[in-house]
């Protein structure tokens, strides 16, 4: 024998959608002839020495990233082509993956020898990923066609070569040379034509970053993309990770440790002007400035994946920047540089579930949205609670929903429901009237609409009950309590709770399993406890 080839191999289709509509031009996956909504995150390489990268650590990220019902991996233009491990994982746990090819933010000489560079790793690179089932789509570049249009470029490089016919040329010949069967887009974003802005939110990929750097994550809800191929919202990392990388520092947002640690341009003042607009600053008090953005990038994220995929089908799509991280530094993760998982990695799993429920604003109105991707439909009653903060309950009803599969039901809070003033906040739960006092029964899913920022509510002063046993804590609620979160790596470095963020109302009660935690103890775990608290 002289020579011979092995690999795996799957049989399954994968298409895009890029037809024009009356919306403007599509960007919807469309696997086995079924079309989804694709539940994505961005990926960056997983160590500054990708050498150190195992496949056993390749499983455990992305297979935290199916945990967390991702189905779409973007491997980011300014990364690498990563390793088989990766593609295999991808193929083994039924992830999608979109492949940047490696060219982002920057301009590029397009002549020799450079020209003939691309094209040989292009080619070897074709070559070798598209035996890969889980490849679903190649993409020319990251941010290179926008950076042309707004970033200067065109004076500056003053007619000289800059990529452009790599991304509009090149690759995709190659493409279509080497992988016939599978799409390809010049560049994320990009809108399929020079005749429109290349990130138009009406045509193909977006990329949301106004909203980060100078807005109020409620901007999300202000525009429908077709495509969201990147948005996302800052937080630190974990405490204990904190405490690793930065030894003796007594700790603060703005410490030099924290500084270094914070590559985002003008970083903690996004972070703030975020947090003002919502809460009031905890000027000094480094452990509420740590939890309260770590509860702000949650909901920023929470803020435009619920009202994207509330307006399936025009909108197809949302890829988080990011999932991952190779430095433990604040950043736009929802796993931190050592792994752990922030806040936002446990609210994917319910922004990312196959059945959501959320309470939106509409021009007309509040409204209910069901939104179903599984392959049944999705009916039942919904129960509407207008309650105080108190724990008063002013009025309720229950309405029917019928979402079938792949699809999304909405219906308008009868106006007796709605909220009026910042004492006021609305309840839905489904299906059931009221749903068990026990938060993770799992009887039904929960929506949660309070009309105004959290610097306004007349929140009580929460009170709980605490109680440990062996890899749990219970938490039961004897008033409002928001956004409780169990920092558990706080009880132990090796510790990790099985939940996020969970709002109770009075009487109900949480159960939290906590693994890697050697000593239960009630006042270790009451200490590790966060919630939101009235302003002061």
């Amino acid at each position: 024998m002289l020579d011979s080839w092995r690999r795996r191999v799957g049989f399954r289709t994968v298409e895009l959608d890029r037809r024009a509509d009356e919306h403007g031009t599509g960007f919807t996956f469309v696997v086995n002839g079924e079309r989804l909504f694709a539940r994505g995150v961005n990926w960056i390489p997983d160590d500054v020495f990708p050498s150190r990268v195992t496949r056993e650590r390749y499983r455990e990220r992305l297979g935290r990233a199916a945990d967390a019902g991702v189905d779409l991996v973007r491997v980011w233009g300014g990364g690498i082509y990563e390793s088989e491990d990766f593609y295999d994982t991808c193929d083994e746990s039924g992830l999608l993956v979109w492949q940047d090819f490696p060219f982002a933010c920057a301009a590029y000489p397009e002549e020799q020898p450079l020209r003939g560079e691309v094209e040989a790793e292009a080619r070897e690179n074709v070559v070798r990923l598209m035996p890969h089932p889980s490849l679903a789509v190649w993409n020319g570049n990251n941010e290179n066609l926008w950076g042309f249009r707004d970033w200067g470029w065109e004076e500056r490089l003053a007619g000289a070569s800059w990529g452009e016919g790599y991304y509009l040329g090149l690759l995709p010949r190659v493409v279509a040379e080497l992988d016939p069967t599978r799409p390809y887009t010049a560049g994320s974003p990009w809108s399929g034509s020079w005749d429109r802005h290349p990130n138009d939110p009406a045509h193909g990929t977006h990329h949301s970053w106004e909203v980060w750097n100078r807005a109020d994550y409620a901007e999300y809800r202000a525009q429908v993309p077709r495509f969201v191929a990147e948005f996302g919202w800052q937080a630190p990392p974990a405490y204990a990770t904190l405490r690793r990388a930065l030894p003796g520092e007594a700790l603060a947002a703005d410490s030099p440790g924290m500084l270094h640690h914070q590559k985002a341009d003008d970083g903690n003042g996004k972070l703030r002007r975020g947090l003002e607009r919502h809460f009031v600053f905890p000027e000094g008090d480094f452990d509420r400035w740590h939890y309260l953005t770590q509860v702000n990038q949650a909901r920023a994220v929470a803020a435009g994946i619920e009202h994207w995929r509330a307006h399936w089908p025009v909108c197809a799509g949302t890829v988080v920047w990011q999932l991952n991280d190779c430095w433990p530094v604040t950043s736009w993760a929802a796993l931190d540089g050592d792994g752990r998982e922030k806040p936002l990695w446990h609210e994917l799993r319910r922004l990312y579930a196959d059945r959501l429920l959320t309470l939106q604003v509409r021009k007309r109105g509040l409204v209910l949205a069901a939104v179903n991707q599984a392959r049944e439909a999705w009916a039942g009653a919904v129960a509407l609670r207008r309650m105080t903060v108190d724990g008063v309950v002013v009025a309720g009803a229950s309405v029917e929903l019928a979402a079938g599969a792949r699809a999304v039901a909405v219906v308008e809070v009868p106006e007796g429901l709605r909220p009026e003033g910042p004492a006021e906040f609305l309840v839905a739960d489904a299906w059931g009237s009221p749903r068990s006092s026990e938060v993770e029964s799992g009887e039904g899913l929960r929506a949660l609409y309070f009309p105004a920022a959290d610097r306004e509510i007349p929140y009580p002063k929460p009170e709980f009950e605490v109680t440990v046993a062996a890899g749990a804590v219970t938490v039961t609620a004897l008033t409002l309590v928001r956004d409780l979160l169990l920092q558990a790596d706080r009880l132990d470095p090796a510790a990790r709770a099985d939940r996020g963020l969970v709002t109770l109302l009075p009487g109900e009660r949480v159960t939290i399993g906590v693994t890697g935690w050697k000593t239960p103890d009630v006042a270790a775990a009451r200490a590790a406890l966060y919630c939101v608290e009235p302003s002061r």
